[in-house]
């Protein structure tokens, strides 16, 4: 099964790695009590790798980032519209090349009617036009929505209520659901492989009762039935591209079902007439004016099929933007001048960037480019600047030096899809001119989690129940083997100057059964191991998930981020899926300082009621002024001594990269480090340096 069908099935834009996707952990409260960041005299750059990819700007389509774009679709007036799930809204890209946010688009995962950006949308699937210009989206898979020209979002329906999805706890119930619409306004959706129809009074009927034989051709999941799409011509004739069997489905207005062209039990591309013509795994489909219809296959072949059956192959099948994981393209649609447009999954080196970050152009000569978005570039190359590839750099450190020293996670795709690990582990050092060295590499077995380093430039880094301790020269020393007493997934938060290490604790395998998609943080317990290697809990227990303040095993981690020592001992946490920061004592008392405990959002002020959105790293400076990776917000936020937050880095809501004066923006940052007045902050596949 390709990773992108789960992606649909499970109604979100799935962003593997250990990175949690925007709407994840983040609810429909994120975004209230919004305030501006504060001004600031300083600036930001790219200091080593790339942060093209992900992002919601909008602006000339050169500039404009995009998020899990899922469908594209061609109006009347030549814009090219955009369902995009990652951002959760609903774009635009007018014939000049300008991106503009039509509705949503907040980072907010929510179900609200309205103007605009008051608008929200849980999960745009698939977006159908009508001749008056106006857009019809799939949100969720459960509702169908439409959105004028001036952005005005009304919900025309729950469909999932028709056939017993809400008394179902599966995923697959809130499948997106493609649809199109005729001259009349009469929406067509496939659900639960029906295809069904949505009138302009409201009325619902289902047109064909099985739309396929069989599930998906995988036996994980041959209970789910799949439509790649569908579209509607002149003459009220539904076509369907059925991801499931690879053919071409044809229903008349009153119901009739026949196959137009390929073979139910062939999965090849071979041109020709109706039954005697082959598809590979159909992932999208559109028509034209005359009624021909053209389909994208996973390989990225077009194909022309014409009213009566006759197909042809418009591009060869290409792997210019495949990746391991199997999948490359999502969204398709053609305007009138027989332009095509695709969504791409970008993808370089090791790893894809995901959550289709580009939108590629393929004009009338076959010529292929990307017309909006960035591709993202993701790898494990070192050199200086923008020539150096990452991976997923985390753990930040600074040595003595001012060099910033990373941990980089480099995935083996085929390795998750088949239900266990085996990626490997780098340990990579940044000069303060950009130039990316690696120091030493390592492969799963010896999985590093978590890396501080002490004042010698020595690197602590955590995996298992062992803690080792790397040379700047590279050199492996063990520093701590833990018994079985100990739980497993020790990751390193920070050493002191006597030595001793900090670290979190907690299993990082999940439920038996169950696939491996995104490793756990390590989380309920923080130990302290001393440099004579004797261990203690200092809080927490390990497997023990919750909200609680006090003192030792008594207190309650939900799950625990990155962390940092102030000049008393204090060791300071970020508790992601708490949305707080947390203070734990050198006799391991822990209180929560900042944030407001399960309640995401953003907003500054006084630390109590301030709000964060899955704060995941905490690192500190000089003066013992606290910095905060409010990942979902995007921004990094500063807590003071007095106890005031701020946003230094960063503008809520919006995600990308402008360079230049602060607060700026900044894709969702992963991890942090500060030394004097400047601030490094890794992301996906890059490091920036912030000068505050």
């Amino acid at each position: 099964m390709k990773w992108m069908d789960l992606a649909r099935i499970t109604g979100r834009a799935m962003v593997l790695g250990g990175i949690v996707a925007l709407e994840a952990c983040g609810g429909s409260g994120g975004g209230d009590n919004v305030s501006p960041p504060s001004a600031s005299t300083g600036k930001i750059a790219l200091l080593a790798g790339d942060v093209g990819g992900l992002g919601n700007l909008d602006g000339a389509r050169s500039n404009a980032t995009f998020y899990g774009v899922q469908s594209l679709t061609v109006d009347p007036a030549g814009n090219l519209m955009v369902g995009e799930a990652g951002n959760h809204a609903l774009r635009k890209i007018s014939p000049d090349g300008t991106v503009s946010t039509v509705a949503g688009g907040d980072m907010l995962a929510a179900l609200a009617d309205g103007q605009g950006a008051a608008a929200k949308f849980l999960n745009p699937q698939f977006v159908a036009a009508d001749a008056k210009g106006n857009w019809y989206v799939s949100d969720k898979g459960d509702y169908i929505r439409k959105v004028t020209p001036q952005g005005t979002v009304t919900t025309l329906a729950n469909v999932s209520t028709n056939w017993n999805c809400q008394s179902s706890s599966m995923v697959f119930c809130h499948v997106g659901k493609p649809l199109a619409v005729d001259v009349a306004g009469t929406v067509y959706f496939t659900a639960n492989n029906q295809l069904r129809k949505l009138g302009a009074n409201g009325q619902m009927e289902t047109l064909v009762n099985a739309i396929s034989s069989r599930g998906l051709p995988t036996p994980a999941f041959s209970f789910v039935y799949l439509a790649s799409g569908l579209v509607v011509d002149a003459q009220g004739t539904i076509y369907i591209a059925d991801r499931n069997q690879p053919v071409i489905r044809k229903v008349s207005p009153a119901g009739d079902m026949t196959i137009l062209a390929g073979s139910e039990e062939s999965s090849q591309t071979v041109d020709g007439q109706g039954s005697a013509a082959r598809f590979v795994e159909l992932q999208a489909i559109t028509i034209d004016a005359a009624g021909n219809l053209y389909v994208l296959e996973g390989n990225g072949a077009i194909r022309k099929v014409t009213p009566g059956g006759l197909v042809s192959t418009v591009r060869q099948p290409t792997q210019a933007w495949g990746s391991g994981w199997s999948y490359s393209f999502t969204g398709f649609a053609r305007d009138a001048a027989g332009n095509f447009y695709l969504s791409a999954l970008g993808a370089g080196g090791n790893a894809p960037v995901f959550g289709n970050t580009a939108i590629l152009k393929v004009d009338t000569q076959g010529v292929e480019s990307v017309y909006a978005g960035h591709k993202g570039v993701v790898g494990e190359g070192d050199g200086i600047g923008s020539a150096a590839q990452f991976s997923d750099p985390r753990s930040p450190s600074i040595d003595a030096n001012g060099n910033l020293v990373i941990l980089d996670r480099f995935v083996n795709p085929n390795s998750h899809l088949s239900g266990h690990i085996d990626d490997s582990y780098a340990l990579r050092r940044i000069s303060p001119e950009g130039g990316t060295t690696s120091i030493v590499r390592m492969e799963y077995q010896n999985a590093m989690s978590g890396a501080a380093v002490d004042r010698r430039g020595n690197t602590y880094v955590g995996g298992g129940r062992r803690i080792r301790v790397i040379a700047p020269d590279g050199t492996v020393k063990s520093f701590f083997e833990g018994s079985e007493s100990l739980p497993d997934g020790l990751r390193v938060l920070a050493v002191d100057s006597s030595g001793a290490v900090y670290v979190a604790a907690g299993s990082t395998v999940p439920a038996a059964g169950l696939p491996i998609l995104v490793p756990t943080r390590p989380y309920g317990a923080i130990y302290k191991i001393n440099s004579d290697k004797t261990v203690s809990l200092l809080a927490g227990k390990a497997g023990v998930q919750g909200l609680v303040d006090g003192m030792g095993d008594s207190a309650r981690f939900s799950s625990i981020g990155g962390g940092a020592l102030d000049s008393a001992g204090n060791l300071y946490v970020a508790d992601p899926a708490n949305h707080v920061v947390r203070k734990v004592t050198p006799a391991g008392l822990v209180s929560t300082i900042a944030g407001q405990p399960g309640v995401p959002g953003y907003s500054d002020g006084a630390a109590a009621q301030a709000r964060f959105w899955l704060p995941v790293d905490v690192k500190i400076d000089s003066q013992d002024n606290l910095y905060v990776a409010d990942r979902n917000n995007a921004v990094v936020r500063k807590i003071s001594v007095g106890g005031a937050v701020s946003t230094v880095v960063g503008t809520a809501g919006r995600f990308g990269f402008v360079p230049g004066a602060l607060p700026s923006v900044i894709p969702p940052p992963e991890g942090i480090a500060v030394k004097d007045a400047v601030l490094f902050i890794t992301t996906r596949n890059g490091v920036l340096r912030a000068d505050l």
